[in-house]
């Protein structure tokens, strides 16, 4: 899906190639290479005079070989492994409650949350929003910025259930893959359910799960679903929203998508809040 916040958008600025350092003076250093070989010579000479005057049987540095013993030195590197435990926070199992829209919701392993003040509109149904966002694994590709999937929450305006639930699913759709050439959402048939609140009593509502295809962006996902839930707790103005959406195949090789069953688990975990 594309990323909500929009495109990332890079300067392109690229640093002047470095100057060519000046040709070094090689004089010098031949006049060193002479003195050394010198040196190493008169050495040389050195050794083989006092080798000829060592008396037989002497042992010392310069010994008969064959009996001067070879040492080998043994380094041991011992490598230790510390654990820490609860500094690190995981997104794994991680409970949502999003108190303006009465609900909780859970998200597994991979998916984070996005900044509080971040939050989705929709730009076609008035008084469509969702915030309290968690996203999938973000990701850019031909400079712009993508996600594998998103979950949030809200309140809606009141309205057959049915028809809304299906018309955010449509809206939202083709907001959320909108940079391909195109983009098609289709909606499955509307199922009611009972969505557990506090205190172990049920409630109604409704549930509807979307694919949407999508062509013209390799940086795209070419498939995606939608599941939509929609809350009645009572409320006289208003429904409760939970937004689930994910990638299933398409794009880039990385980062991966979730499955089905992934994006079905958050959808079951929605929970009235009290």
């Amino acid at each position: 899906m594309t990323y909500p916040g929009g495109n990332y958008q890079g300067l392109g600025f690229y640093p002047s190639p470095p100057p060519t350092p000046p040709r070094r003076n090689r004089t010098g250093v031949v006049v060193l290479l002479s003195l050394l070989a010198v040196a190493l010579v008169a050495g040389a000479t050195v050794a083989v005079v006092l080798l000829s005057k060592q008396k037989p049987g002497d042992q010392g540095a310069a010994g008969n070989p064959s009996t001067t013993a070879a040492t080998t030195t043994t380094t041991t590197t011992t490598t230790t492994t510390t654990t820490t435990t609860g500094t690190t926070p995981t997104p794994s199992g991680d409970v949502i409650e999003n108190a303006g829209a009465k609900l909780s919701y859970r998200v597994a392993t991979g998916w984070v949350r996005d900044p509080a003040t971040q939050s989705i509109r929709s730009t076609a149904l008035a008084g469509v929003s969702i915030n309290n966002l968690a996203s999938l694994t973000p990701y850019q590709c031909g400079g712009n910025r993508y996600s594998r999937g998103i979950v949030g929450a809200g309140s809606v305006g009141r309205g057959e259930p049915n028809k809304l639930v299906t018309d955010i699913a449509q809206d939202l759709g083709k907001q959320f893959y909108a940079g391909g050439s195109g983009v098609d959402v289709v909606a499955g048939t509307p199922r009611a359910v009972k969505v557990a609140g506090p205190g172990g009593k049920e409630v109604d509502g409704v549930r509807v799960e979307a694919t949407v295809s999508t062509t013209g962006d390799q940086c795209l996902a070419g498939k995606g679903q939608m599941i939509m839930v929609l809350v009645d707790d009572g409320d006289a103005a208003s429904l409760r929203l939970l937004v689930v959406n994910g990638d299933l195949s398409g794009g880039p090789m990385t980062p991966e998508t979730p499955g089905p069953a992934d994006l079905a688990a958050i959808a079951d975990s929605v929970r009235l809040l009290g």
